[in-house]
């Protein structure tokens, strides 16, 4: 009796594999879900360039973590934290851009690779350049609405390899010297740099 019960057994459940296997899952990734995803990226490096007023935790996943933190306080010695300084690109670039590289998304989670690009000026060599960063993203489908939100972020600066540099290169000085800059001298700092 029992060999005939698992004789039958076998078929019935290769079967329900199979219809499982091949029937689309009802919570599988559907063409919104990029679009979706890719405005969560830029919602994320939006609120990262507002500094003091940004607020990207508004699209991150409960118990997200933040590997590395896009800002840190100063240690002044002091019981209470130091001033906040902004580290990330996004915060400290006079301009910021970003490509994303790769993106995999599963049912439930998705991951974002992200190439970061920051643009500075320096005045002293009255020159732009630029400063890289790697950006890994792992974002949650959440169960309650559907939407997409950050449980992960980790950025390391990174070396810029052959092929990568922009060029040519964006020209910051105007807006160099109208914001960081305001309290300095274009013309002089032209002619130090000249006498280099």
């Amino acid at each position: 009796m029992k060999f005939r019960s698992a004789f039958f057994a076998r078929p019935v459940a290769a079967v329900a594999l199979a219809l499982f296997a091949v029937a689309p899952c009802a919570c599988a990734a559907n063409k919104s879900d990029e679009a979706e995803i890719r405005s969560v990226i830029a919602a994320w490096y939006g609120e990262l360039r507002k500094k003091e007023n940004g607020r990207p935790r508004k699209v991150a996943a409960p118990g997200f973590i933040d590997a590395t933190p896009h800002y840190r306080h100063l240690d002044t010695g002091a019981a209470s934290a130091g001033p906040r300084v902004y580290t990330s690109l996004a915060a400290t670039a006079l301009e910021f851009t970003y490509d994303i590289e790769r993106l995999r998304i599963d049912p439930a989670f998705a991951k974002v690779n992200v190439w970061e690009r920051g643009y500075f000026y320096a005045w002293s060599a009255q020159t732009t350049y630029e400063r890289a960063a790697a950006t890994v993203f792992v974002l949650e489908r959440q169960e309650t609405d559907g939407r997409w939100l950050l449980l992960a972020h980790q950025t390391s600066p990174q070396g810029i390899p052959p092929g990568k540099h922009t060029n040519p290169m964006p020209d910051l000085r105007d807006r160099f010297y109208a914001t960081e800059g305001k309290d300095r001298d274009p013309q002089a700092d032209a002619r130090n740099a000249q006498n280099r």
